[in-house]
């Protein structure tokens, strides 16, 4: 995930990049990209910044969803279901992102057929997208599940991900969008994107990572208090903005209450603050624990999760380099997990059995 990230990353920046010269050059050496007195065009500036702002999107949440892949195989004790599909759908949603950005556009006046190929695309994404759930869930089904908070994290994740993005082919679909348009149906779905997908996946890393990096494992109380609290407001928070999305909520408002149409809606604005504040304040139990467990928190052994991949062979925390003496030889996959080959759950990747193990296995 972080590979196909850093490719996103390399050809999306440059375009943002030479958009924001160009605005530059528009506001003080008085060229005209993107003003129409002088031949430009501003429809030029959206292209530009939907072209990379889409990508973008990804860039937040393949990392996440890498997360969740590592993690709900270490805690379901099973190997990635379909891993070589999981991998394929990536780079498919990778490669797709660059021909969706103008389903952010469709009220600028497009061509109803260029208008119906975004459509198209933007609905196809969500193809390999469903094959990582699939995969996911499959992973999860009749695994040896350990409810850790990384693990609450990393489902939570899953969950989030799905409300997105099904929220996401209704905006994909022009008759419909008509309507949605600038509404805060888009905020509840770009949130449950970036804020329940990225963030949620960034939580389940550093609950997961912790005891690798500081040698102490965070409070798991703390830890299940606030994934409970954030799990909950979230939902309160943003989950309502489809309901009055739906209602013609319109974004960037100050006082919704002067539209008589408005005004049946506002109690889920009363709602969603309070849950907002809520949420908010709850991260204050994380920031605690985090600083908290970095100095007093119980010592981690060096694999305390019973994990395969190979940063849990390095020392705790690990020294400059990983590694104090040779880099470890590594003999399988990541994944192996209730392997016939062992009495335990796991086998690590740089564990060597002798032969005759493994030919009695076979």
């Amino acid at each position: 995930s972080l590979f196909i990230t850093a490719i996103l990353l390399l050809l999306s920046l440059p375009v943002l990049t030479s958009a924001l010269g160009m605005l530059l050059f528009d506001r003080l050496a008085g060229t005209h990209f993107f003003l129409p007195e002088g031949g430009g065009e501003p429809l030029l500036w959206q292209h530009l910044f939907w072209f990379f702002g889409h990508p973008e999107v990804y860039i937040l949440i393949l990392p996440s969803m890498g997360v969740a892949s590592d993690v709900l195989s270490v805690f379901a004790r099973k190997p990635i279901f379909g891993y070589r599909a999981m991998a394929f759908s990536m780079i498919a949603i990778a490669g797709l992102s660059w021909i969706v950005w103008g389903h952010h556009m469709f009220q600028s006046g497009m061509s109803p057929a260029l208008g119906t190929s975004f459509m198209m695309s933007t609905m196809v994404i969500a193809v390999p997208s469903a094959i990582k759930t699939f995969n996911w869930l499959g992973t999860l089904w009749r695994g040896n599940i350990r409810f850790t908070t990384p693990m609450l994290f990393a489902i939570g994740f899953v969950s989030m991900f799905v409300i997105g993005g099904l929220s996401g082919i209704y905006m994909a679909s022009t008759p419909v969008d008509i309507f949605i348009h600038d509404t805060y149906f888009i905020v509840a779905h770009i949130h449950y994107v970036v804020f329940g997908g990225s963030l949620l996946g960034a939580f389940a890393a550093i609950y997961y990572w912790f005891p690798k990096m500081f040698g102490r494992l965070m409070n798991e109380t703390l830890g299940k208090i606030h994934f409970a609290l954030t799990f909950v407001f979230f939902n309160g928070t943003f989950f309502p903005m489809h309901i009055i999305g739906v209602g013609g909520h319109m974004r960037r408002i100050y006082n919704p209450t002067q539209y008589e149409f408005l005004k049946p809606l506002q109690h889920w604005n009363v709602f969603m603050t309070v849950s907002a504040l809520i949420l908010g304040a709850s991260q204050l139990l994380f920031i605690f624990n985090f600083f908290w467990s970095m100095f007093a928190g119980k010592r981690a052994a060096r694999n305390p999760w019973q994990a395969n991949t190979l940063e849990w062979e390095a020392p705790t925390p690990p020294p400059h380099g990983n590694f104090p003496g040779p880099v470890p030889t590594v003999y399988r996959g990541p994944y192996e997990y209730s392997s016939p080959l062992v009495s335990e759950d796991f086998l690590p990747q740089a564990r060597r059995l002798e032969p005759h193990v493994t030919a009695a296995a076979h």
